[in-house]
């Protein structure tokens, strides 16, 4: 379980990045975390998993990431969005950081390469962005750690490897395996994440899984009656964020509701609390 009470965070004294963070996430789930530029999510990864460190109560697994004990090391794996780069092969880089990890899966690691289309005897400074992130995404996964954070994961992918991104996370993980993706580009995780954190500078506005929003809110062309929460023109007219009164779950539009969340937070605050 991941969980921060009134976590604060400042690059200097005069300019605070995160503000009375407040989360409770369950274990074995795939999480999103979404919030405007600029607003921590960066900071918040690079907390929880030691890098920085915060002000307040925060734990992951039950461990303080300030101790920076070895046994939380092991259980916590960062993807982060611009990674420090080394003249080798990604197997090479794999027998390096294998021994870091007691549940290493080198047969994972082949799996994922292969359906991402890596070459693995090609040095990893002479890839190309896309095949980079690929790469160090296939090693963080075949880490098969029981938290796994992602600072911006599909940055420089095509829309091809996005797809495989999706298909190759879903399957590689455990059902008790938690996944914290941080992005701003929200179409990117339709289909994979099953749960939504929205975050502000200074607190957390929605954190809910996709089933208790899909059985709050419906999403779609407003009828007559329909008590509408949020709008917004597209090329498909008046798309609009409602209250769900059919009692059936609905399918969420991620991108308007994060849209709507920023845009109106008050209003979302009193469905979710």
């Amino acid at each position: 379980m991941i969980q921060t009470n009134d976590l604060n965070y400042g690059y200097t004294s005069y300019q605070p990045v995160l503000k009375k963070i407040a989360l409770n996430l369950p274990e074995g789930h795939i999480y999103g975390l979404l919030g405007k530029n600029g607003v921590g999510k960066s900071t918040l990864l690079k907390i929880l998993t030691g890098a920085l460190l915060g002000e307040g109560e925060y734990k992951v697994g039950g461990y303080d990431p300030r101790e920076r004990k070895a046994e939380m090391q092991q259980q916590v794996r960062l993807v982060p969005e611009n990674e420090v780069l080394f003249d080798v092969t990604i197997k090479q880089l794999a027998d390096v950081t294998a021994p870091l990890y007691p549940t290493f899966d080198y047969n994972l690691l082949e799996n994922a390469l292969k359906e991402f289309e890596v070459p693995t005897d090609k040095k990893i400074t002479l890839m190309s962005l896309g095949q980079q992130k690929k790469a160090l995404i296939s090693l963080s996964l075949a880490c098969n750690t029981p938290y796994l954070f992602m600072d911006e994961p599909t940055n420089g992918m095509d829309i091809p490897s996005k797809s495989s991104f999706r298909r190759i996370v879903a399957s590689s993980i455990s059902d008790n395996s938690t996944v914290l993706i941080s992005t701003h580009q929200v179409d990117d995780l339709e289909g994979l994440i099953d749960y939504v954190v929205i975050l502000e500078n200074d607190g957390v506005l929605l954190s809910a899984s996709l089933q208790e929003i899909g059985q709050k809110l419906c999403f779609g062309v407003a009828e007559e009656g329909d008590e509408v929460l949020y709008s917004e023109q597209n090329l498909r007219g008046a798309w609009s964020v409602m209250v769900n009164k059919t009692g059936e779950e609905m399918p969420v539009d991620i991108k308007l509701l994060f849209s709507a969340v920023v845009k109106r937070p008050e209003v979302f605050k009193k469905i979710f609390g």
